[in-house]
């Protein structure tokens, strides 16, 4: 029986979680072989054309603001199309979707690899918008089911498994440039397009076999996007999420211009990069297990963001500091905290969305796993989207070290706001979630 708090509020009797196995079945690791390779293989397909494509894009007379867009666009549609490919997931088929996914990636970088023949401007442009448009949706089929995948087969450890995951991601954006740039070097504008693809359809071929049957041994059901999104705790996470990708993403147009007061080369300018996609990368692991030992994701969300907060402030140097003319190693100190603090703010994310769908009562399948796979896709590509834009615009018009203390003021207020959402959801929301089993719970609903 739950019993009222001082507030009127239903608390109730916490129930043990059920036990948890240690070792992954035969299943599962073939499970995460496959999408480990496939996540790779995409997060290179984004990063590989970065030291080229505007350089080749620009001799066929491209503008910089056009191949800004073509950067840009994947995130953006990947954006539109994600909840609905999470809504549709059931029907489709997880397997199906996620390979198709990987396929169409692999046929548009091989055809994106020959663009560079087309005779003039105009038409170049325009396939190249073309295909990374078809991409994109490849990439948000593919991205959304391996999420659903994930947290119908690692019930137990999806935390830990998404920041495994992480690693493969991030290894795939580090190695992504330099690839990029030596097979360009040996073969031209078509060469890295077309081994990346061939890549990406041979994972997809040898997944149809690899890939375990997916599926929930009931009818196909598909989750409710409104049902997720009036859940109050899925509007405080979904902000961190969109929080974690701008902080990955805003420095890509800002960064370098920043280091060039420390007359340091390209390649050093790239290795500073590494500071916070290589912490971030490591960290992962960290941060997933931690989430699924303690089950403290929001408390986890809060940490990362004051952490980001203070990162951003150091790297500007933000001009509210004392601090001036700061050297080159606290740039390095304060790219190496971002990209810790945004492993802890982002990798407890999808498993806390997953948890707070099931705990106020979305039913534990593949239509619930594939709106919040869709949802939380469709949230990060708009980071990725926003991030540089943002990043650039406030660079431009106040400088670097104002863009980084408005983010800097951006993540103290998503801590301040995740604070107090945590203390509201203990004293008058469901209590603590030390058990999704319970079976008596106090569901809110925001109207």
């Amino acid at each position: 029986m739950g019993e009222a708090n001082d507030n009127g509020c239903i608390q109730n009797e916490q129930e043990e979680p059920d036990k948890q196995e240690t070792g992954f079945t035969r299943t599962q690791k073939l499970t995460l072989l496959s999408v480990s390779f496939v996540s790779f293989a995409n997060f290179v397909s984004f990063s590989i054309m970065a030291p080229f494509f505007p350089v080749a894009a620009s001799n066929k007379g491209a503008s910089d603001t056009v191949i800004g867009l073509i950067f840009g666009l994947t995130a953006l549609l990947m954006f539109l199309s994600s909840p609905i490919l999470g809504k549709f997931l059931p029907h489709i088929g997880a397997k199906t979707m996620y390979l198709a996914g990987v396929f169409i990636c692999g046929s548009c970088d091989i055809i994106f690899g020959f663009l560079d023949r087309l005779p003039d401007t105009t038409q170049f442009t325009a396939f190249c918008f073309v295909v990374r448009s078809i991409e994109a949706f490849g990439a948000a089929a593919a991205t959304t089911a391996s999420f659903a995948i994930i947290a119908q087969t690692f019930p137990n450890n999806l935390a830990a498994v998404f920041g495994f995951l992480e690693i493969f991601q991030g290894l795939g954006f580090i190695i992504g440039p330099p690839l990029g740039g030596y097979l360009y070097s040996v073969g031209g504008y078509t060469l890295p397009f077309v081994v990346l693809g061939g890549c990406a359809i041979l994972i997809a071929l040898c997944n149809i076999l690899i890939l375990p049957p997916l599926t929930d041994g009931g009818k196909p059901e598909s989750g409710s996007i409104l049902q997720l999104l009036r859940i109050p705790s899925t509007t405080v996470t979904g902000a961190c999420v969109l929080a974690s990708a701008i902080a990955l993403t805003f420095m890509e147009p800002t960064l370098a211009k920043h280091l060039q007061k420390y007359n340091i080369d390209e390649t050093e300018v790239g290795l500073m990069f590494l500071a916070s996609a290589g912490t971030y990368t490591i960290s992962s692991v960290f941060w997933g297990w931690i989430t699924d030992k303690k089950n403290i994701p929001k408390l986890l969300m809060i940490f990362g963001n004051i952490g980001a907060a203070a990162a951003c402030l150091y790297l500007g140097p933000s001009p509210l500091l004392t601090t001036e003319n700061t050297g080159l190693w606290m740039v390095i100190l304060a790219l190496a905290l971002l990209g810790l603090s945004v492993g802890c703010l982002l990798v407890p994310t999808f498993h806390d969305m997953i948890t707070t769908a099931k705990w106020y009562g979305m039913p534990d399948n593949y239509g619930t796993y594939g709106v919040v796979s869709g949802v939380y896709t469709s949230l990060y590509a708009l980071g990725s989207f926003v991030g540089p834009t943002i990043g650039g615009a406030l660079d431009q018009s106040y400088g670097f070290g104002w863009a980084c203390t408005v983010l800097a003021a951006i993540y103290l207020f998503a801590a301040f706001v995740l604070i107090l959402f945590c203390l509201w959801e203990y004293q008058c929301g469901k209590g603590r979630r030390l058990s999704p089993y319970r079976k008596a719970q106090m569901v809110v609903i925001w109207l």
